[in-house]
């Protein structure tokens, strides 16, 4: 969000100031016209768009709040919309026999890392999970008897996420390789998943969630594939939809919203037209 506003205010003029020494109480409606069509042709998203509308709405809350502007200007300021329309999905369907290809290729990988990414790997496919609810995840969040994980998630939901057997081995595997690295005396991290250096050496620190996207990126290589990390959660969404039906998997992946959860569905243009070549007379 910081980035966001940082590019909106030098779109805005104010290039040459510091985020926090920016008078955003002085914005008026047409300077978000403004951002809005420097956006647009610049090709932006209508998506993007919005970000950066709501950032600065945001902000203009909170001078509201501070008696910096009256109401009719934040209600000015709020009717200003971004670019109107929608993009196709950039996200990937992982296939199950590619994620069997991923599973192969991290169980080929002889150093600590290969059974810690086939955990986080298996862990954001199996449960739908997002990289920040992953990085975040303590060992006294997973309870192994019910296969099933407590995260916060979006928020600060409490949530709880269940996981297949297979990916709960995944994680014991990795669990155990972690402990066998222990000296004798030390005590077992608090956490999940643990940084790994240069010469396969388990750190005592959290993993990142740019490791998560590093991880998803060389084991996507790997197996010829660009992969970002939301694809696990999109497939994991779309998989559920395609065997179960769209409520379940509302309800697996904690959206609020039903039409969020159908925007998930990226099922390819193959699958649609054997959908539609069913329709026999």
């Amino acid at each position: 969000m910081r980035y966001v506003l940082q590019d909106a205010a030098d779109r805005l003029g104010f290039e040459d100031m510091n985020l926090e020494d920016i008078p955003w109480h002085g914005l008026q409606p047409e300077d978000v016209v403004a951002l809005v069509a420097a956006l647009r042709e610049d090709n932006y998203a209508p998506n993007t768009s919005s970000l950066y509308v709501n950032a600065v709405r945001g902000v203009m809350n909170e001078a509201w709040r501070m008696s910096l502007i009256t109401q009719d200007h934040l209600l000015k300021m709020r009717s200003v919309k971004g670019i109107a329309g929608t993009r196709l999905s950039q996200g990937r369907n992982l296939k199950r026999t590619l994620i069997h290809e991923l599973m192969e290729v991290c169980a080929a990988d002889p150093r600590p890392q290969g059974l810690r990414d086939a955990a986080v790997i298996a862990l954001l496919y199996g449960t739908g999970m997002r990289k920040s609810e992953s990085v975040d995840l303590d060992l006294n969040q997973v309870d192994f008897t019910e296969r099933s994980l407590t995260v916060i998630g979006k928020g600060n939901k409490q949530l709880i996420k269940y996981a297949p057997a297979w990916a709960f081995a995944k994680l014991d595997a990795w669990l155990e390789l972690r402990r066998s690295q222990l000296k004798e005396g030390e005590s077992d991290d608090g956490f999940l998943f643990n940084r790994i250096r240069r010469g396969s050496h388990i750190t005592r620190e959290r993993i990142t969630k740019h490791a998560i996207y590093y991880i998803a990126r060389q084991r996507g290589t790997q197996v010829g594939v660009k992969i970002m990390p939301h694809d696990f959660r999109r497939s994991f969404i779309t998989r559920v939809i395609e065997e179960h039906d769209l409520s379940i998997a509302q309800k697996l992946a904690h959206h609020s919203n039903i039409q969020t959860t159908a925007n998930y569905d990226v099922r390819d243009d193959n699958e649609r037209r054997r959908a539609v070549d069913r329709f026999d007379l």
